[in-house]
């Protein structure tokens, strides 16, 4: 019995169906349950900030594992446990939501179906696929316009405001021991302990990828490799653009994570990015970045070729009990004589000095999350800022920016800005609430120049050399609330009825809506873009 209460305020659950050793808990906000995100942070076996998380990562938790084991088995539709390993899970996908606002009535309904499993002890899979169809909400209008919805597939518009798109998650994922594992398939990563992330996060599509992760001692080691779409096609001995064939591109991607104390870790990252095709030749996947222990910056120099290469560091520090802070540094490009003048400049202001060098790149993360016990259920809140220079993500080919089919691998909103995030999240037996309030101020492009904020644009166009600021370009100063309250009717098959509130206050144009209706929880998408 105590066991059954416990698992019913895991009220938030998993993308999909949890699976022994081997099946990834969906990272977003909201979609890790409090419970399981609290017990895993405090324990210094655990790398928190590789996600999504896994069951064989989080079974040193004494109370939990045995609830993370029965959710493994019962929140689906249909499942089946059978020997050596073997297990089956069925959990359909439905949505139905409708929004009235000021834009008017609008409305979201999709239909799918997730399948997970293990076939052996060491050996799972999944799959997971939905086609749904929307109407151009007011935090989704600039996406559609770029073919996209945000975090998922290129969009097709049916008639008049309707778009319809599918998604398709899947993968295969081998454990021999406790050391290693494999796994092949078609998502997305995060790495960090925000709600963003300034290394890689899981705002854009889908992608196919193989990682490889390792596990000694205090240490964590990642590699990933993906391949990723652009959003330009290339051009046929004629020269017209070629109908749905997109250039693509790789990544290569390592991340070492060492918890040095209970209290204090630190990551560094790596990735490379790299298109399969240039004027010249086929390049497709480059050899040179396969090997899982190199850098790839001198990777780069060896072979003469510009690649997008960005550095990082993840840092998390628990001060109290449940009470962390933490931060990240993403370093794109950077001269340190530029780095100099820059902040000469901001001691003591001088117009004879050249400052502002359009190719100091970075990003910054600094945050603050804390867990508590309320009212018989779980409490958290966050506090984040994060701040991103002009032209950082962006490269002088614009096939090699740091995007997948023109989404941002990790600020939704690109560069040339700053924010501030806060959030609350309450779960207590089948209800949970949520609310978030963004504080977004970004520079943005005009009149054909190039600002810094578009990642899908070559950097050679930069505004200018030197006298470039942050927020440089057209404002755009923008303030989101979201409340999204939702009540679990049914335990096995996830599903919910929902009631929420999304308004925008954007240079001085309000817009806002509520919603209702009903959604198996598999996905959790970002109202903020």
């Amino acid at each position: 019995m105590m066991l059954k209460k416990a698992a019913i305020s895991l009220t938030i659950l998993l993308t999909a169906v949890l699976a022994i050793n081997a099946q990834p808990l969906n990272s977003r906000i909201g979609l890790t349950p409090l419970k399981v995100e609290k017990a895993i942070l405090q324990n210094q076996k655990n790398h928190s900030s590789i996600q999504p998380y896994r069951l064989n990562e989080t079974s040193f938790i004494k109370d939990e594992s045995q609830i993370l084991m029965d959710l493994a088995f019962n929140p689906s539709w249909f499942s089946k446990k059978g020997n050596n390993g073997k297990s089956i899970f069925i959990q359909p996908y439905i949505e139905g939501l409708s929004f009235a606002g000021v834009s008017g009535v609008k409305t979201s309904a999709a239909a799918g179906i997730d399948i997970s499993g293990t076939l052996h002890k060491k050996l799972a899979f999944g799959f997971a696929y939905y086609r749904q169809f929307e109407n151009d909400l007011p935090y989704l209008k600039g996406a559609h316009l770029r073919g996209f919805s945000p975090g998922l597939s290129s969009t097709q518009s049916t008639s008049g405001d309707l778009y319809q798109f599918n998604f398709l998650q899947a993968y295969v994922s081998y454990s021999p021991n406790n050391h290693f594992n494999f796994e092949l398939g078609n998502g997305k990563q995060f790495i960090g302990e925000g709600y963003r992330s300034m290394l890689l996060s899981d705002n854009a599509n889908n992608s196919p990828y193989f990682k490889l992760s390792t596990n000694f001692w205090n240490i964590s080691y990642t590699n990933i490799w993906a391949f990723h779409q652009t959003i330009y096609a290339p051009y046929d001995v004629n020269s017209m653009l070629v109908k749905d064939d997109y250039l693509g591109k790789y990544t290569a991607s390592h991340y070492l994570d060492w918890n040095i104390t209970k209290r204090f870790s630190i990551g560094l990252f790596e990735t490379v990015v790299w298109q399969t095709d240039d004027s010249l030749y086929h390049r497709g996947f480059d050899v040179n970045y396969a090997n899982p222990l190199l850098f790839y910056r001198p990777v780069e120099f060896s072979i003469g070729s510009p690649d997008n290469v960005l550095v990082g560091l993840n840092t998390k520090f628990r001060l109290f009990d449940h009470q962390y802070f933490y931060g990240q540094l993403l370093l794109d490009e950077f001269l340190l004589k530029e780095v100099r003048a820059d902040v000469a400049e901001a001691i003591s202001p001088d117009t004879s000095r050249d400052s502002g060098w359009w190719a100091n790149k970075f990003g910054i993360q600094v945050g603050w999350k804390g867990y508590w016990e309320l009212a018989g259920g779980d409490f958290r809140s966050r506090v984040e800022y994060n701040l991103i220079r002009p032209y950082t993500y962006a490269h002088s080919g614009a096939t090699q920016s740091y995007t997948n089919f023109g989404q941002s691998l990790a600020h939704t909103n690109g560069s040339n800005l700053n924010e501030w995030i806060a959030q609350l999240s309450y779960a207590k037996n089948r209800i949970t609430i949520e609310g978030s309030f963004f504080y977004l101020r970004q520079g943005k492009s005009k009149d054909g120049l190039n600002y810094g904020d578009d990642l899908n644009v070559t950097n050679v166009t930069h505004f200018q050399t030197y006298n470039n600021r942050m927020l440089q370009g057209e404002l755009l100063d923008s303030k989101t609330i979201s409340v999204d309250m939702a009540y679990r009717l049914k335990e096995s098959s996830n599903l919910e009825v929902t009631v929420g509130y999304w308004g925008r206050s954007s240079n001085f144009q309000i817009d806002n809506m509520i919603s209702f209706g009903l959604r198996t929880m598999l996905n959790r998408r970002s109202r903020e873009l």
